[in-house]
């Protein structure tokens, strides 16, 4: 462990940025996911099949495989250049996105069908409805799994050293190329827990206080 301590900003370094990464790829899919959501509630028959096949589609297709598309296939298909940090935010936000329309999907329908007619019966179009009524009561559903989301993000995030992005892993990688120990490894190892140890306490308090603030 004495070697390792020379190193140990470098990991602190890696784990921020695997938090960065992390934290734009959430925020990129709460947007992607808000607006799938919405539009598998739709009464748009067309509409809400082509979510349920993107989501589907998504979600059946590895992690890995969508950041080697994004890096390598991009540019081959669409002439689109990204660097290894865009092409990881990119496949992490397509792949969450699918996760967090499912979230938001369900904090929609667990409003009840009253309540909608409620709001019609007060002249309240459906973007009132949606942004006084809804969506207040669907964030008590969706907060909670986006903090499941962000930890599978974390993790997620290790696969992007496939592509030359340097986040935690990749750097513990390096160092242990220096050192000849697998104290790096574990160092992150150590790191990625306390990560999202710490982020399933926050989702738990968030849920805590949502349950609270609802009675």
């Amino acid at each position: 462990m004495n070697s390792l301590l020379p190193y140990f900003g470098v990991l602190l370094k890696g784990a921020f940025v695997t938090l960065e990464l992390s934290a734009l790829a959430l925020l990129f899919s709460f947007v992607i996911g808000t607006l799938l959501g919405m539009g598998a509630t739709s009464r748009v028959t067309p509409l809400r099949v082509i979510v349920k096949l993107y989501v589907e589609a998504v979600r059946s297709v590895p992690l890995l495989v969508q950041l080697f598309f994004a890096y390598y296939a991009l540019p081959l298909v669409l002439g689109v250049n990204l660097s290894p940090y865009g092409a990881a935010t990119l496949a992490l936000s397509v792949y969450a996105g699918a996760f967090m329309s499912e979230a938001v999907r369900s904090g929609i329908e667990s409003v009840g069908r009253d309540q909608w007619a409620a709001a019609r019966s007060l002249a309240m179009g459906y973007r009132l409805t949606m942004l006084y009524i809804v969506a207040p009561q669907a964030l008590r559903v969706t907060l909670p799994a986006a903090s499941g989301i962000f930890i599978d993000l974390l993790k997620g995030a290790s696969l992007t050293s496939i592509i030359g992005f340097v986040e935690l892993l990749q750097t513990a990688v390096n160092v242990r190329n220096v050192t000849f120990t697998i104290a790096p490894l574990l160092a992150a190892g150590v790191l990625y827990f306390i990560m999202c140890f710490g982020l399933a306490r926050v989702g738990y308090r968030i849920e805590r206080a949502l349950q609270y603030g609802g009675r």
